[in-house]
């Protein structure tokens, strides 16, 4: 099958989750500048779901630009994908409101944790279809991100400050892309 539809349907569908996050902000209560600092947390939490989004962007990309062909199982994993990255704006919606407890924080980490999780799989599938899964190894660069989600999935609701400044940590270094790979 040609890979164009899945990439301008993925296009699509990540541009309006961005939308919809920022049309969740809300705006300072008055014209000050103190109730615009007093929303940091909630312009924290919209910083590191879009770049969140934005580096899936670029890394999504550049695995579809290296994908010859796609099949049914690389069309559902995208599927997958995009369902769980469409949920990025739900979370962060709600550590908005809730950004250190437990159930908000751990759920948001655990979205991310899939979406890692489900991208890791489509390279994969990919890497199947063009003919190299043979050569198809986890760098440790992944390691450390799966492990990273996963920790803060689990743990983040009882360090959420420490859980978020790792997982940014760890999401901005997928800002440069592996090299031979996404």
């Amino acid at each position: 099958m040609e890979k164009n539809r899945l990439e301008a349907f993925s296009d699509g569908v990540l541009a309006i989750i961005i939308t919809i996050m920022v049309l969740e902000l809300k705006q300072p209560v008055s014209d000050g500048w103190g109730d615009f600092l007093a929303l940091w947390p909630v312009l924290l939490a919209y910083m590191l779901s879009f770049f969140f989004v934005a580096i899936y962007w670029v890394n999504h990309q550049i695995l579809i630009n290296q994908a010859k062909r796609v099949n049914y199982p690389i069309l559902w994993c995208n599927i997958a994908w995009l369902f769980v990255m469409s949920f990025i704006p739900f979370t962060t919606a709600w550590i908005d409101n809730h950004p250190t407890s437990f159930a908000p924080v751990c759920l948001y980490f655990t979205d991310m944790l899939f979406a890692c999780l489900l991208f890791h799989l489509m390279v994969y599938l990919i890497a199947c279809e063009n003919g190299t899964a043979k050569q198809f190894r986890l760098s440790p660069r992944n390691i450390i991100s799966i492990i990273t989600y996963s920790l803060a999935a689990l743990f983040g609701g009882y360090f959420p400050i420490a859980a978020y400044i790792v997982v940014a940590l760890v999401s901005c270094w997928w800002i440069f892309p592996e090299k031979g790979k996404a």
